[in-house]
């Protein structure tokens, strides 16, 4: 059997795994979905609401750019969530880590196809919502543009993974840490604002924008949101070029950590039960 046979084998299983967990527990999915689509659709309600008092627009965007803008952020957003902290916090401090520790697969890649399967199902509902709204609501429709598009599908995967070290960074501080799920709700809340999802990064004061734009929270939802619908000021093909080198510079600093804290975390874990 071939290695890449082999690990076609297990990241099935794993999805497949994943995949009925998620039917499990599809009214809890069904909610934190709505909570999803919740939070753009009211950040969207006040900014339209803004643009209309302001004359039509707010420094260039009409609302119906906003409209667009916060689609994306929906879907964008869905694509590129991860929660792992929380499940690798729960694993170390209820010693589940025990019997993952004793598979050939290291537990990074069960939580890669845990992301896969749900974020699959949640995808497609949000793309065919958007769809179908696009269909009655010609406002949300974006630019037809193919290589964007692909450009943007590149950037969603990007950001997906730098999502995903980053909270399996945070969820193995629990070697060292009583609860590393509070760090990851400060992060979340802080990300509100420096990854544009509250507002398009280029409406936030400049001081504000300048921070975001040295750390990974734009990276992983702003950028890859401008690409797809064209709004959000990641139009420029200088802009394209700095958001995938920030990207690239993210994910390889957050893959680093967790190698270099997985490694050190194994050597000091110690829990029972599980």
């Amino acid at each position: 059997m071939t290695s890449l046979t082999l690990w076609t084998r297990r990241y099935t299983a794993f999805i497949r795994a994943g995949w009925m967990v998620d039917v499990q527990y599809r009214a809890d999915i069904a909610l934190w979905l709505l909570w999803g689509i919740t939070e753009p659709a009211v950040a969207l309600g006040i900014w339209w609401s803004i643009a209309q008092a302001s004359g039509g627009a707010v420094d260039g965007y009409t609302p119906g750019a906003f409209a667009r803008y916060f689609f994306g952020v929906t879907l964008i957003n869905q694509l590129t969530q991860a929660w792992d902290a929380w499940y690798i916090d729960h694993w170390i401090a209820e010693g589940e880590m025990n019997y993952r520790l004793a598979r050939p697969v290291a537990p990074v890649h069960e939580a890669v196809a845990d992301n896969l399967a749900y974020k699959a199902r949640v995808g497609t509902i949000v793309v065919l919502v958007w769809v179908l709204a696009a269909i009655i609501w010609p406002t949300v429709r974006v630019p037809v543009r193919p290589g964007h598009w692909m450009l943007a599908a590149i950037a969603v995967v990007l950001g997906a993974a730098i999502r995903f070290f980053n909270g399996f960074v945070i969820g193995l501080l629990a070697f060292w840490t009583t609860r590393a799920s509070s760090i990851i709700e400060l992060q979340i809340a802080i990300g509100l604002f420096l990854s544009g999802q509250i507002a398009p990064l280029d409406l936030l004061p400049s001081q504000i924008s300048n921070v975001a734009n040295v750390l990974w929270f734009p990276y992983a939802i702003s950028f890859p949101v401008g690409l797809l619908t064209g709004e959000g000021g990641w139009t420029g093909s200088g802009q394209i070029a700095r958001g995938f080198a920030g990207q690239v510079i993210w994910l390889s600093i957050w893959f680093v950590a967790y190698r270099v804290i997985w490694k050190n975390g194994v050597k000091r874990y110690g829990a029972v039960g599980g």
